[in-house]
């Protein structure tokens, strides 16, 4: 009776086990792949104001958490929100392939901000909703120099949301990746052009895949006339 409640509104049922992927919730099937790490090391790259920061404190509350803003006012709200918590780290500095300076460009919303540009081709929903507010410079870095910097024998989750720059991210951690020093990997993929020369899922899938990476599952799907528009997908490690 209630499964024809249920349809009648459009809604599903769903029991999530926690002995197992199941594909509804990257935090919670995260915790299953993580399961006999109690102390796991995250690298919130995009961190903005620290919504998955907050997402991974519930769900891994001894997690260690480095969170990388690169747009000051933004990572200053950041920095205020965990200042009281010991096992998060903010750093204003973006993450790409290589080390230096780039100009992040920035948008009437904020989670637009990009170091690519919104990209004015007509199937890019978000075209013309947002208005440029010109641009900054800020600093580089990259995850195979912050490992090396602080001594991060493994990343058990680097999580990436950079607006179309993920690839760029992805390419300056290819040591880790090379070296399975990664457990997981959650990043947006776009599926409609979003930003100028953002890497298409091929792309992202390719890199990954080359160095042994398989495909857990794809999150929050966001349509734009019935199609995917962007999602998160997670990739992981197989089991030695």
């Amino acid at each position: 009776m209630l499964r024809r409640v249920l349809d009648a509104i459009d809604l599903r049922l769903v029991r999530l086990a926690t002995d197992q992927v199941r594909g509804h919730d990257p935090f919670r099937d995260l915790a299953w792949l993580l399961r006999r790490r109690p102390h796991p090391v995250i690298l919130d790259v995009g961190a903005n104001d620290g919504e998955t920061v907050a997402a991974f404190l519930r769900r891994f509350p001894g997690a260690r958490i480095l969170a990388f803003e690169p747009y000051a006012p933004l990572y200053q709200r950041l920095r205020r929100r965990f200042r009281d918590t010991t096992t998060v780290e903010t750093l204003n500095v973006a993450l790409g392939a290589t080390p230096g300076n780039a100009r992040l460009h920035l948008y009437s919303g904020h989670r637009m901000n990009s170091l690519l540009r919104l990209a004015q081709d007509p199937a890019n929903p978000m075209a013309g909703g947002f208005e440029e507010k010109g641009s900054v410079t800020v600093p580089v870095a990259t995850v195979d120099d912050v490992a090396r910097e602080r001594h991060l024998p493994r990343i058990d989750v680097l999580k990436i949301d950079t607006q179309g720059y993920d690839l760029e991210v992805l390419r300056g951690a290819a040591g880790q990746l090379a070296a399975r020093r990664v457990g997981a990997v959650l990043l947006e993929v776009n599926f409609v052009p979003m930003y100028e020369r953002q890497a298409a899922f091929p792309e992202l899938h390719a890199l990954l895949s080359g160095h042994g990476y398989r495909l857990v599952d794809f999150y929050n799907h966001q349509r734009n006339a019935g199609m995917t528009a962007w999602c998160d997908a997670c990739y992981a490690a197989p089991p030695p």
